[in-house]
């Protein structure tokens, strides 16, 4: 056995990854960070906005550039309203009717070579093919690709796996290497299982109900004096009236 390993190239060394901002999470990822040039994965049911803002924050911080892909259209404007002035910050949206098309975002933006950290956050489960061909561009462009799902993000699984939960002031992450991808021995698993807590004592980041540009008037009725009845007041009042984040809102 010895003689086998002597045969075999030495592993190759760990490069320096993306810090997150959180001492106790860079602490317990092998890179000090989120790996550069790979896929990771933040999943869970709560606190994944919380975690990513502060990621986004740092690396804003550093002065590296940041795709922040929302596939769902359901980013709270206000929460990111900080970085309206930041320089190199892009917040993109798909067609709403055409979510799917938020994967071909994060082509073209990992292609320019321009973004150190690239976030595809809720968009339909993404095929393996596609996980690929994605993790094969942020390794051309040493970048940080992150994709965000409740459960599982994609078939392939990425390079490190972020399980979130958050309680009141808490986050508490699971750290799972090897993602979703087997060892290739039925029955064995390569993941490694690290939980660590962290404070976010910041402001939530919250979502917004998808919602239509215009609101919806159905059901508008006018009485013979020319007012809106009651049920069409109800119908006539919009369910939001926030006011969308600026320039960084950018549409692929």
């Amino acid at each position: 056995m010895e003689s086998l390993r002597a045969l075999l190239p030495a592993p190759l060394p760990v490069a320096p990854g993306m810090p997150t901002g959180m001492d106790a999470l860079d602490g317990a990822l092998a890179s000090g960070g989120l790996p550069r040039g790979r896929l990771s994965e933040v999943v869970g049911s709560t606190g994944k906005l919380t975690l990513l803002r502060q990621i986004v924050d740092a690396a804003v911080t550093r002065g590296e550039w940041v795709a922040y892909i929302d596939a769902s259209r359901t980013l709270a404007p206000r929460d990111w309203a900080h970085l309206t002035d930041a320089r190199g910050v892009w917040i993109i949206r798909p067609p709403k009717e055409n979510a799917a098309r938020a994967p071909w975002c994060a082509d073209v933006l990992l292609r320019s070579g321009a973004f150190s950290l690239v976030v595809l956050d809720s968009a339909p489960p993404i095929s393996r093919a596609i996980a690929v061909r994605l993790t094969g561009l942020a390794r051309e462009s040493n970048a940080a690709l992150v994709i965000v799902g409740a459960a599982s993000a994609t078939q392939l699984g990425g390079a490190v796996r972020l399980r979130v939960q958050r309680r009141r002031q808490r986050l508490t992450i699971a750290i799972e290497k090897g993602g979703s991808v087997g060892s290739g021995v039925p029955g064995r698993s390569n993941r490694f299982q690290h939980v660590v807590e962290v404070r976010c004592a910041n402001g939530v980041a919250r979502r917004l109900y998808t919602h239509s540009e215009v609101p919806d008037r159905r059901g508008t009725a006018r009485t013979a004096s020319g007012r809106l009845g009651k049920a069409g007041r109800r119908a006539a009042t919009p369910s939001y009236t926030g006011r969308g984040g600026g320039g960084m809102l950018q549409h692929c």
